[in-house]
């Protein structure tokens, strides 16, 4: 299976991508990967081993003459964020990844390919592996649970690592070095709410659906603008309270704290009278979406399906007024843009998850910032809002973020290099999205870092993709750094 790899270049990297897409492992899953590195660095390392929070360490000795170069961690996460189309039949935990390689391109077969962050790992496989590779003493740290909080990173024990440099693979462009990251916090908003029994001689059942939006990584694709479906749900319930005779029994959307939401579905009760209204107002509501989004979310559609049986039972008028403004009122995309770095995301929010079932509503976000008191200021509006609608909130997992040094040795090695084999100069910036560096540095506070990785897109969603010829770039890159060195 995926044997179309095999025929891609660089040849290592893409065998152990490969060896990575037939092992299951989305967020808190990772046994079955961490056992298969384990025993990949036992045979290509000269120590192996795995740490109390569950991640992977390999070391191996500097190649003759180049003991005196600093050692340099090599950096990686082994989960992958669990993502498939609305209508593709797959189990992360026990299903492989089915890859497809087209016009340039590695994709997966309506899920998410998993090369956030397999790239990376299969880049560290590949530099272990290669026998040719002139190097100095060398780590490679793989941490587990990276998607859903960065549980590795923040467990990772103060003496782990002997490296003063740090090279992070899981970024995304391949012209692009970054030197810093966003901080970042989950947000929890929870409110019990207050149902009712509703005439079902009068009310007939059906389910709303938004389906087909491009959804994204909620860091680096927050700035697109595109939509998200749990708000732009009840945006459209909103629109149609006082002109349709509804009632509202449960909603969800979402299921990954860093992913824009990309489908949404509401179960209503509808008055047998106004069942042709609303099929009226989903039909503007569709003029709407097609006229705001058509060119980013061409494919984004609201429809309307009679369900045979659904519970009668409803919010009340007040709870469906709280929730109506919880969800409306929350700020969820680009909140601040950075005063220093003209065109980065300084803090931004995204409404993740939104849950109305068993009596409750629960909403969690991914608010993220490269500034603090941004996101204290943040996090305050979050809470005025829940609370004026009796909602609690709380906020749990706050990690740092990577503040960039300018000055840094790698970062003057990487690029001077660049520039000596590509003949341009990469950009060099801050990133949106949270890396694992900030954490790191919290433990090794003198460690040198950069972040590098190959092209990609779609991250977090069924359209992730690699492009093929910016892994060469990459590992050539990659492997100039290693073999010139720091002293």
């Amino acid at each position: 299976m995926n044997e179309n790899l095999l025929a891609l270049e660089p040849a290592l990297l893409w065998k152990n991508f490969r060896e990575l897409t037939l092992i299951p492992r989305p967020s808190k899953h990772e046994e079955r990967v961490t056992k298969f590195l384990l025993e990949f660095g036992k045979k290509h390392a000269d120590e192996a081993f795995q740490d109390k929070a569950g991640n992977v360490i390999m070391r191996k000795k500097a190649t003759p003459g180049m003991e005196k170069r600093k050692s340099i961690v090599l950096q990686a996460h082994c989960d992958m964020v669990p993502q498939k189309r609305s209508d593709k039949i797959h189990d992360f935990t026990t299903d492989p990844i089915t890859t497809i390689v087209e016009d340039g391109f590695v994709k997966a077969d309506g899920t998410t390919l998993g090369g956030d962050d397999g790239m990376g790992v299969a880049a560290i496989m590949a530099v272990f592996e290669d026998k040719t590779l002139k190097h100095g003493p060398l780590e490679a740290l793989i941490t587990v649970d990276e998607e859903t909080g960065l549980t590795g990173a923040d467990k990772l024990e103060k003496d782990a690592l002997k490296s003063e440099i740090l090279i992070n693979l899981d970024s995304e462009e391949d012209n692009i070095f970054y030197i810093g990251c966003a901080g970042g916090v989950n947000v929890h908003i929870t409110k019990q709410l207050q149902f009712e029994n509703v005439d079902s001689s009068k009310y007939e059942p059906f389910k709303l659906i938004l389906t087909g939006f491009l959804g994204g990584h909620s860091g680096s694709d927050i700035h697109k603008n595109r939509p998200n479906a749990a708000k732009l749900l009840f945006r459209f319930i909103n629109g149609i309270i006082g002109k349709v005779d509804f009632r509202l029994s449960g909603a969800d959307s979402g299921d990954m704290h860093n992913a824009i939401p990309r489908d949404a579905r509401a179960f209503m009760l509808i008055n047998k009278e106004d069942v042709k209204k609303i099929e009226r107002e989903i039909k503007k509501f569709q003029k709407a979406i097609d006229i705001e989004c058509g060119n980013s979310d061409p494919d984004g559609k609201i429809s309307i399906e009679k369900l045979e049986n659904l519970m009668p039972l409803a919010l009340s008028e007040q709870s469906l007024k709280d929730v109506n403004f919880i969800i409306n009122s929350l700020v969820s995309g680009v909140f601040a843009m950075s005063a220093d770095m003209p065109g980065l995301v300084e803090t931004s929010n995204n409404l993740s998850i939104m849950r109305i079932s068993g009596g409750t509503l629960r909403i969690q976000c991914l608010l993220r910032s490269s500034v603090q008191s941004q996101s204290d200021y943040l996090k305050d509006l979050i809470r005025l809002q829940a609370e004026y609608a009796g909602a609690k909130c709380e906020f749990e997992g706050e990690y740092p973020g990577w503040k960039p040094n300018t000055n840094s040795p790698i970062l003057d090695l990487s690029k001077r290099l660049y520039i000596n084999e590509f003949g341009v100069e990469p950009v060099v910036t801050a990133i949106h999205a949270g890396l694992e560096c900030g954490l790191i540095l919290g433990k090794y506070p003198k460690m040198d870092m950069i972040s590098l990785g190959p092209s990609m897109s779609g991250v977090h969603t069924p359209d992730e993709k690699v492009e093929i010829a910016s892994t060469v770039r990459f590992m050539k890159l990659l492997r100039q750094i290693l073999e010139t060195g720091i002293e």
